[in-house]
């Protein structure tokens, strides 16, 4: 989708106050304390180890750090992280 499209869409959404996550694809990431965080609206994994977790959305990439990550759940829609989280950064 092009630029203009885009932001066509992001003018009509606001508009007609549509829910953004739902309508524009946008990730959302739940955080519970620091040992658990749910990414929804992942476009996939791209790197994954004990220090950190590397995923893809829509919007750009989301890289969280910590100590003992965990894959818990994996979906086509949702990933579910266990562990000491320390950082979330959007590249």
């Amino acid at each position: 989708m092009g630029f203009l499209a885009q932001r066509l869409k992001r003018r009509l959404v606001t508009a007609l106050e549509l829910p953004k996550d739902v309508a524009l694809g946008l990730p959302i990431v739940t955080v519970t304390g620091d040992e658990d965080i749910l990414i929804s609206n992942h476009k996939g994994l791209l790197e994954y180890g004990a220090g950190h977790v590397r995923l893809a959305t829509n919007v750009g990439k989301i890289k969280i750090f910590g100590v003992n990550l965990l894959l818990r759940e994996i979906t086509a829609e949702s990933v579910l992280i266990k562990g000491k989280v320390e950082k979330i950064a959007w590249e």
